[in-house]
């Protein structure tokens, strides 16, 4: 594990200057669901549009906070259920060291969901894995795995716009996996000592600090989480 993560800290995160200003009084924009699940009922192709914008190998320095929040967000409602139980395959595949698998089956949840972190990140793990094995040539280059942590990394910038990780200004995620990469990957936080939802938050008392999160605590907005929940439960 601490291979792994100093591999993904020397080669994927590129854009942690919002993480590091998030303890300060920078501006955030927070998630307007309502706002969002109504242009995705409207205009879902105004979604789709920016999406394909927030996911291209080259990063379109024209787009907006605002826009990239429609983007990540907005997809939740147009593919509301592909991170669950085929997220939870892609870390099975990848525990097992089926990299192959891991990586095909990423790609087809990736086009369905391109913005899919768990796709994103599994890909670019078993990426990572096949690269570093010497006893076999795999068909896959270090530009491909780079291609899907740069989209990984712009949605954790994304999701960092969205608060402080504060109770009052919580960081807005859209599926609990999420939470976790996002502390991990982007904040350099691994060690948590509880967990616990207080109303739409969920919060958790950390067992460290980094240079990019420094308070004992972190708070996530999970309104979308818990309807996704809700709409699993009643077979909608």
């Amino acid at each position: 594990m601490k291979n792994v993560r100093k591999f993904l800290l020397v080669v994927v995160f590129i854009g942690v200057a919002i993480a590091a200003q998030a303890q300060n009084d920078r501006e955030i924009i927070p998630v307007d669901w309502k706002g969002i699940e109504k242009l995705a009922k409207k205009n879902p192709e105004k979604i789709k549009e920016q999406v394909a914008r927030l996911s291209a190998e080259q990063l379109d320095t024209a787009m907006t906070w605002e826009e990239r929040i429609v983007a990540y967000y907005g997809q939740s409602y147009i593919t509301p259920f592909t991170d669950h139980n085929e997220g939870r395959d892609l870390d099975k595949l990848y525990r097992d060291s089926k990299y192959e698998e891991c990586l095909a089956a990423s790609k087809k949840l990736l086009e369905k969901n391109p913005v899919s972190m768990k796709a994103l990140f599994n890909a670019a793990m078993a990426i990572s894995q096949m690269l570093n094995d010497s006893t076999r040539h795999y068909d896959v280059t270090l530009k491909e795995g780079q291609v899907y942590y740069n989209r990984l990394s712009r949605i954790f910038n994304t999701i960092a716009t969205t608060g402080y990780g504060t109770k009052e200004h919580p960081f807005f995620v859209t599926a609990v996996s999420d939470e976790y990469l996002f502390m991990r990957y982007y904040l350099e936080i691994w060690e948590i000592k509880s967990q616990f939802l207080e109303g739409c938050c969920d919060g958790f008392e950390l067992g460290e600090i980094s240079e990019y999160y420094t308070r004992p605590d972190i708070y996530f907005e999970i309104t979308r989480v818990l309807q996704l929940e809700s709409e699993m439960l009643q077979g909608k």
